[in-house]
């Protein structure tokens, strides 16, 4: 799921970039609804979108029914259920080596999303760390 909301973010800034949009504009646009989806599929609550978060949604899910799924169709046909559908780690090991990990985050660092992010974050000095 991470994979499918990473890539999601990924899409839609390149294609807003691609039409011209200003690419901090494309930062937060294609990044601030991604808490509300994380959280959304976290309470496996994804089907309440059209009723709870906006009209915008609303077109989202009509483009996804009607562009994306059968885009799709082909590819979930051979998903299995433990990689989509149910516990992801039910009786699979859970960890990921952290060299692995090191190798994967430096594949992604360095795309145009990730370095506007660390652009634009560096230049909010008042913002507290959270840890």
């Amino acid at each position: 799921m991470v994979a499918f909301v990473k890539s999601g973010v990924e899409l839609a800034f390149e294609t807003m970039t691609e039409a011209g949009i200003k690419e901090e504009s494309a930062y937060y646009e294609s990044l601030h609804e991604t808490p509300l989806i994380a959280n959304t599929i976290a309470r496996k609550k994804l089907f309440e979108m059209n009723r709870v978060i906006s009209d915008t949604a609303e077109y989202g899910c009509y483009l996804f029914d009607h562009a994306c799924k059968p885009l799709l169709a082909d590819f979930m046909k051979k998903v299995e259920t433990n990689v989509i559908g149910k516990n992801f780690n039910e009786g699979l090991q859970a960890s990921v080596s952290n060299k692995e990990l090191v190798e994967v985050n430096e594949a992604i660092r360095f795309h145009d999303v990730e370095m506007v992010g660390a652009e634009l974050r560096d230049a909010m000095t008042a913002m507290k760390a959270i840890i």
